[in-house]
């Protein structure tokens, strides 16, 4: 099989939160298939379970359902189910019940850790994070709740979160008010931040079984794969391996794409799975391609989105 037709293979060396990881992959669809597949996470199933035991064994905590199947709010903060269904999705019920009551009980004693009444107490753990622009709006009911973003591109929106080890929190644009910072001085510290957890993460080119060209693909468990695209530092380590102008795509959060732009013999296939990851995944973000060289990045010209089959 050529290296677009075959399962790509990932290994994993995560260290905390899997900033450090090594990644070896080989193809790409494979993967893709395996990860599209319908899960009780995507369709919202598992999300319905935890929050009917939620709801019989913690009746004081006050449960919401946002639009996003994968995410439970809880006391008006919102929880991403992704870690826990992987840890759990396995186990019978009542193994099960009791590995979500523990999740849940933990998050809840972290919460008050994101509870940051000052800049200085929050900017180490500052990240820049990605995320959809149509989905943006659904996590804030009030203006001073509402996400603090900025754009990125057409489908996609900068947002940025307070790390923490059982949540990530995202900043609202209240927080600018109570920390009395700008919007620019948090996004400066957030992409420092960023930068900083992505200096030892591993850049390793693959070319495809046959065909010409080199390609890079970083998946894992963080949740700032796809984000690491906003860090100019781990960029220019990217072109390193790849070329001063190549292309780059961040289907969904949990992973980032990235090829040569001269001689990569399989532009339309990846270009195809970016598509189903960016149409499918339970953290999709956008389908859309760009171009990465020392001046940032920008959009595929007609003639580049031709190379990938696209119009």
């Amino acid at each position: 099989m050529s290296g677009a037709d075959r399962a790509a293979r990932f290994s994993f060396a995560p260290t905390r939160r899997g900033l450090a990881l090594g990644v070896a992959a080989v193809g790409l669809v494979g993967a893709t298939n395996r990860l599209l597949a319908a899960d009780e996470l995507a369709s919202g199933q598992f999300r319905d379970e935890a929050a009917a035991l939620l709801r019989r064994e913690r009746p004081n905590w006050q449960l919401e359902l946002p639009a996003d199947p994968t995410v439970l709010k809880i006391d008006r903060e919102l929880v991403y189910l992704n870690n826990l269904y992987q840890t759990v999705g396995g186990y019978p019920q009542p193994q099960r019940d009791a590995g979500i009551l523990r999740f849940f009980d933990a998050m809840m004693a972290g919460f008050g850790e994101s509870d940051v009444k000052t800049f200085e107490a929050a900017r180490a753990r500052l990240r820049a994070r990605l995320v959809n622009a149509a989905a943006a709006g659904v996590y804030g009911d009030d203006d001073k709740r509402a996400l603090l973003t900025r754009p990125f591109s057409l489908k996609a929106r900068i947002a940025y979160v307070i790390d923490n080890p059982q949540t990530m929190a995202f900043v609202s644009k209240g927080r600018l008010d109570l920390w009395g910072v700008t919007a620019e001085a948090l996004h400066a510290t957030a992409v420092e931040n960023l930068e900083a957890i992505s200096r030892e993460v591993a850049i390793e080119p693959h070319a495809p079984d046959s065909g010409l060209g080199l390609f890079v693909i970083l998946k894992g468990p963080s949740g700032y794969e796809a984000a690491r695209v906003l860090a100019p530092k781990f960029m220019e380590r990217m072109s390193e391996e790849l070329g001063p102008e190549h292309f780059v795509a961040a289907p969904c959060r949990d992973l980032l794409v990235a090829w040569r732009s001269v001689d990569c013999s399989i532009k339309p296939q990846l270009a195809a799975q970016v598509t189903k990851y960016a149409t499918l995944d339970a953290h999709r973000l956008t389908d859309e391609l760009f171009v990465w060289s020392a001046n940032g990045l920008r959009g595929l010209s007609p003639a580049e989105l031709a190379e990938h089959g696209r119009s």
